[in-house]
């Protein structure tokens, strides 16, 4: 525990050598068996007297080392006992610490459940919720705010029979201590103006989860018991939404718990109004008396901004519901919704033009990235789209004619609530990936194009320029409907707009440019392209952008454009490249001493990918400008970009290769590549095999040289770990080619460490691997040499591989082994059973009726092979964020299939099984069965 506490004091010293030091003091003791452990110790122990900064710090590394081996690719790999144990002391330990400390450990704790609960972990909601009879305050929040985060999942989880078995285990826990302690809460509250503030702030942030938690658990479908239970909390919730509490202050127009509270109760009330309309239905008109009050009394500041979008959410849902119709069909009620509801609530108020000017990438976020839910625009927007849905034939006239009213003033503040208006009442259905996909047929939107944003597009680029950033957003969301000549109109535009003095139109116009091209790339007949748009102005002022705003890198906009325009520049505009890649070298560089935004970084390799290999067409090379930076990334071990720059090294290897250059330059590297320190972080391996797959495609031998037991350490390290044995079998077949020039019996090694996996802790993923890379080895180096390999270790190994892993393993394939996997096992089983006839007799038939078998069934998880633009938006999870653990680049090139030549893989195999192997062993096609023989002549015809 001293070693940890002094690394720990190491990692708070201001000397950045020292910090790192301490850093990797901390990432090697990780690997020590109970480190997890004393590190929570260390976070508990406060009889001893240790530093409140150490303590902090240990918890902040308990937290970072759940979140890095709780994940996808775990370091350290930990056995099911110690996990438990640490398990039970983590939450006992969350309930006996206070404050910073414990909301940190509250957090390791969700990270771990995410993964654990409820199979590995069935007590913790049970263990949570004997808390909820307590009086202690520290206890109801810690409790209630784990089940807060466990509990979300529910809202945006699809329905399944494994989440609702979840779900009914939760609420079984729950459901009555929450309702009874709500009920406690409200008796509190009778006496609440005697509250002190402290007690007060304690008592709204209880109930704020207990409103959090109950959401949560209604979302999938309104539980029986709450149904039953309703009584016993809506009329709560209406006294709640109502309440006010002076000494609830706001500091920066951040929302005060009280306003948090009333946001949750209004999105409860939405959620009811939208599914669970006839059980909530008694309650509704004074739910809507309720909101509607709500909404008369709440001022414009920022800080009420969530819970009036959730109160206009609310009125949005129950407007559509013909139930409720009376009460908004009354003389003059939708004119007053529009005009004193809708438009007031779209107007942009000084501090959103502060946001504007001072925080531009805040602003974009909200406007364009879909984070403007939340805010009283993206409700406002909402309610008028709901209405006119519900009340198409008197809203649409009423919002038309505030909408030209607005147009016709002349007043830009008012021009832009009438683009909110107009694309609110335009759009039927859209996505975040293609924008709008159906518009109401009877709003023009090319006309709206010509006769308004046109005009604010192609004026001075330095005037207006909130409206020209309403023009190019709604060019974006309309660019499925535009024509080809107002979307030109827009992209060149955009070019003029890059040299405004106003950096935020630089950030939307490459937004513009960006999705219209993303969009264009994916049509059939692609409408844009180096010929007719002006590429070589667009680079040139994306670049120039770059210099003019120092936060460039905060955001991926520029770069996201810089590399469409890069991926349609064909062999003649791609020579004029030099400023661009001078550029992207020069961001790198910066990324090196500055961190920038994760998504830049990504766009920023993903564009260098591409324009290398554009350059390779051409006979020309980056390597000088882009060597070096990867040297000083790898030298000065920057950890968020060394998977990047080990990504990027294999695709300049790949150039040079192509271009038949030497590859001398990059045997400099090979000792970093091959450290043992690059192979301890689990987010490098993937790009460190691509590198080293290359290398000894070409050189294996060179590869080899003095490294043999150090690649052989890292393979019997990724075969015994349970969540990277993928890449364990990846290092094994990148072997296979040159594995003579290992020290020693380097196949004996090989073939030990998957054979140990296999008797000690094989898993089905471990044998589905087993028998791929099996059929990989008959590819690569032949049947027969299998056999000899497995011989030499132990006489009869062959057969027993065959009989008791093989046929054992190969049912539970047919639907577990992807298309690619299908085809490995098609051509690696038919040269088994072609050229080591005579050592399968016995288990001729059945290998070939299992392998017929796999080919019939369809494969797990199988789709089309994913375009770079289609992987790249596979890694925006369902909340928008950018998650991509390996930093895996789409550009970056495919190994091609092995053994390429066979076209067709099912009569490759069906050619084996009747043709070649029984030309060995004639009697062999008499095991075959009669269907599946009468199956494998359908495939080729035999």
């Amino acid at each position: 525990m001293e070693q940890i506490g002094a690394a720990l004091q190491q990692t708070l010293e201001p000397n950045a050598a020292i910090r790192k030091q301490g850093e990797d003091a901390l990432r090697t003791l990780q690997a020590t068996p109970g480190y997890i452990i004393q590190i929570l110790q260390l976070v508990v122990n406060e009889e001893q007297q240790v530093a409140p900064q150490i303590r902090m710090a240990a918890a902040v590394a308990l937290k970072n080392f759940v979140k890095r081996n709780w994940g996808p690719a775990p370091e350290v790999e930990m056995s099911q006992e110690d996990e438990e144990q640490f398990r039970n002391m983590l939450l006992e330990a969350m309930f006996n610490t206070k404050a910073n400390i414990q909301d940190i450990l509250s957090n390791a704790l969700y990270l771990i459940a995410q993964r654990d609960f409820p199979e590995k972990w069935p007590e913790l909601v049970p263990y949570l919720s004997r808390f909820l009879s307590g009086d202690d305050l520290n206890h109801l929040i810690a409790s209630l705010t784990s089940m807060d985060q466990i509990f979300r999942k529910f809202r945006y989880s699809s329905k399944s029979t494994e989440l609702w078995r979840e779900l009914l285990k939760c609420l079984q826990s729950t459901q009555e201590p929450l309702t009874m302690l709500l009920a406690k809460m409200m008796e509190v509250g009778q006496q609440k103006d005697q509250l002190g503030e402290e007690m007060m702030s304690q008592w709204l942030k209880v109930l704020n989860l207990i409103a959090k938690v109950y959401h949560s658990l209604c979302v999938q479908e309104i539980p029986e018991y709450f149904e039953d239970h309703l009584n016993d909390w809506m009329p709560h919730f209406l006294l709640l939404v109502s309440i006010d509490v002076p000494s609830q202050t706001s500091s920066g127009g951040e929302p005060t718990t009280l306003d948090e509270l009333k946001h949750e109760i209004c999105e409860i009330f939405a959620l009811y109004s939208q599914k669970y309309e006839e059980e909530i239905a008694k309650f509704v008109p004074d739910i809507i008396s309720a909101v509607w009050h709500l909404l008369e009394k709440t001022g414009p500041d920022t800080r009420y901004d969530t819970m009036v979008c959730a109160a206009l959410e609310f009125l949005s849902m129950v407007s559509q519901r013909q139930y409720y119709e009376s009460h908004f069909t009354g003389e003059g009620v939708l004119k007053t919704l529009a005009e004193n509801v809708c438009v007031q609530n779209l107007l942009l108020r000084q501090q959103d033009m502060e946001l504007f000017e001072d925080e531009p990438l805040d602003y974009m976020k909200r406007d364009i990235e879909g984070t403007d839910v939340g805010t009283r625009r993206r409700g406002a927007i909402d309610l008028a789209r709901g209405l006119c849905r519900r009340f198409e034939d008197k809203m649409l006239p009423c919002l038309g004619e505030i909408a030209q009213n607005l147009l016709a003033s002349g007043e830009w503040i008012k021009v832009d609530i009438a683009y909110s208006l107009i694309t609110a009442v335009a759009v039927k259905s859209e996505t975040a990936k293609n924008g709008v996909t159906a518009t109401n047929p009877l709003v023009d939107i090319n006309d709206f194009f010509i006769g308004h944003v046109a005009t604010h597009l192609n004026s001075d680029v330095n005037q207006t320029p909130i409206l020209k950033a309403d023009a190019l957003k709604f060019a974006v969301t309309f660019r499925k409907q535009l024509a080809p000549e107002h979307l030109m109109t827009a992209i060149k535009a955009s070019d003029a707009l890059l040299s405004s003095s106003t950096p935020i139109l630089h950030k939307y116009a490459a937004y513009a440019i960006e999705r219209i091209l993303l969009s264009d790339s994916q049509n059939a007949q692609k409408v844009f392209s180096a010929h007719n748009l002006p590429v070589a102005s667009i680079l040139q002022n994306l670049v120039a952008a770059f210099d003019k705003d120092p936060k460039a890198q905060n955001s991926p906009y520029l770069i996201k454009a810089v590399l469409r325009i890069i991926v349609i520049l064909d062999d003649e505009t791609i020579r004029h490249a030099d400023a661009i890649a001078k550029k992207l070298a020069q961001l790198i560089e910066s990324a090196t001493k500055n961190p920038a935004d994760s998504v830049h970084t990504h766009f920023l390799f993903e564009t260098i990918c591409v324009l290398v290999t554009k350059t390779r067409t051409i006979g020309a090379s980056l390597d000088a400008q882009l060597l070096p930076l990867i040297e000083v990334i790898f030298r000065e071990d920057l950890e968020d970009l060394i998977p990047y720059a080990l990504q990027i090294t294999g695709v300049l290897v790949s150039s040079c290769i192509a271009r038949n250059a030497s590859i001398d330059q990059f045997a400099a590297f090979l000792p970093f590549l091959l450290s043992e320190r690059l192979w301890a972080r689990s987010a490098n391996v993937p790009a460190a095999l691509s590198v080293l797959e290359v290398l000894m495609s070409v050189n294996g031998q060179q590869v080899v040289a003095g490294n043999s037991n150090l690649i052989l350490n890292h393979l019997t390290r990724l075969l015994n770990s349970k969540t990277l044995d993928q890449y364990g079998f990846q290092l094994a077949s990148a072997i296979l080619p040159s594995i003579e020039h290992f020290e020693g019996d380097a196949m004996k090694h090989l073939l030990t460490a998957m054979f140990n996996r296999v008797q000690s802790s094989k898993t089905p993923k471990f044998m589905k691997l087993f028998v791929v890379f099996l059929c990989r080895f008959t590819i690569i180096r032949g049947a027969q040499d299998l056999v000899k390999s497995c011989e030499s270790m132990q006489t009869g190994m062959f057969g027993l591989l065959i009989e008791k892993v093989v046929c054992l393993e190969m049912p539970a394939l047919k639907h577990t082994t992807t298309a690619t996997e299908k085809r490995i096992i098609a051509i690696g089983m038919g040269n088994l059973l072609a050229e080591a006839t005579q050592q399968l007799i016995n288990h001729y038939g059945i290998l070939t009726h299992e392998t017929a078998m796999l080919l019939d069934a369809a494969a797990a998880s199988d789709r089309a092979i994913m375009s770079p633009e289609e992987e790249q938006a596979s890694m925006y999870n369902a909340e928008g964020e950018f998650v991509n653990p390996f930093c895996r680049l789409s550009y970056a090139p495919k190994p091609k299939p092995i053994a390429d030549q066979i076209t067709n893989h099912k009569a490759y195999f069906a050619q084996a099984a009747l043709v070649r192997g029984p030309g060995n062993v004639p009697d062999t096609l008499k095991t075959v069965p009669p269907e599946i023989a009468s199956y494998l002549r359908s495939l080729h015809n035999v």
